[in-house]
């Protein structure tokens, strides 16, 4: 079994989350998420790990725009749910940024309810995610979100699942639920000598090992940091491509969207995503988003 080492954000006092029956009975948007994100770590031995982070977040609202709220409790829209394949954009631009958050004729509430103990089961590991009050940013945000940062867990295999349980609040707001998803297969992202060759013809190659194909999404979504020795420079770009284990982004359209011209490097993650989503009582279409990623660095001259 592995250890595992794991931060708390917010407070650390004792929680007592607030109960708004009023707001659960007339709510007028709902959002749920558990994201869990596993990616390589550096280590010094023959030890095959990976880090892990999960986060939880369980949202009734009204009064608000649901693009305020996701920027606000860190739940973007994926972006291959906004993005064909073989598209870019800048990253902040596919976020949910809006600040047309308030109607001033109504209450205005965003809580972020409590699921009560949270743990995450994998092949050859388990873990209870803790839970902390939600930083005080907005006068009417309040409640409790899950977040874990762990050190190192043994690398999944290819066909291995995930399980995800929760007690249910003390409260009632939010049922009990237990849910299952894939963990996605490594992506062992490279670049070959002979695909910055590409480079000279303003063409970007990256290869990767291909997924099975599931019949769902069957992408890869991967942001690139431009460089200026070790400094991000101008805006990270995001693309959504097809799972086929490699392709081939044309850089002048990239330069368009604003790669900057003087970049010196390239700073590439990719990711494969499962996602599925579940119900708890009557908090209904919550999402399970399970991430693989990877990473490499790239020069551009």
């Amino acid at each position: 079994m592995a250890t595992f080492a794991s931060m708390v954000t917010g407070c650390t006092e004792e929680l007592e989350p607030r109960v708004d029956s009023d707001l659960v009975e007339s709510d007028r948007l709902q959002l749920g998420r558990v994201h869990v994100v596993l990616e390589p770590v550096d280590t010094d031995g023959w030890e095959v790990v990976e880090g892990l982070e999960v986060t939880a977040r369980f949202a009734f609202v009204r009064g608000l725009d649901e693009d305020f709220v996701r920027a606000r409790i860190d739940m973007p829209v994926l972006a291959h749910q906004i993005l064909r394949p073989s598209d870019c954009g800048i990253s902040d631009q596919l976020a949910a940024t809006s600040e047309s958050e308030i109607d001033a004729a109504e209450p205005r509430e965003l809580f972020l309810v409590d699921a009560g103990d949270l743990s995450v089961r994998l092949p050859d590991a388990r873990l209870d995610v803790p839970l902390s009050l939600v930083p005080d940013l907005l006068p009417y945000m309040t409640g409790v979100e899950y977040v874990y940062y762990g050190d190192h867990i043994p690398t999944p295999a290819d066909d291995g699942a995930l399980l995800v349980e929760a007690s249910g609040s003390q409260s009632g707001d939010l049922s009990p639920f237990r849910v299952e998803g894939d963990i996605p297969e490594p992506l062992e992202l490279t670049v070959s000598d002979a695909d910055l060759a590409e480079l000279m013809e303003d063409a970007l190659v990256l290869r990767w090992r291909p997924g099975h194909d599931n019949g769902v999404d069957n992408t890869v979504t991967v942001r690139l940091t431009p460089l200026l020795g070790d400094e991000p420079v101008g805006d990270e770009l995001t693309c959504v491509l097809q799972d086929q284990g490699a392709s081939r982004l044309d850089l002048g359209k990239l330069r368009a969207l604003g790669l900057p011209t003087f970049a010196d490097g390239l700073r590439i993650e990719a990711s494969r995503l499962s996602s599925r989503s579940f119900d708890a009582g009557t908090f209904t279409n919550a999402e399970l988003v399970i991430e693989r990623r990877d990473r490499i660095a790239v020069p551009l001259r």
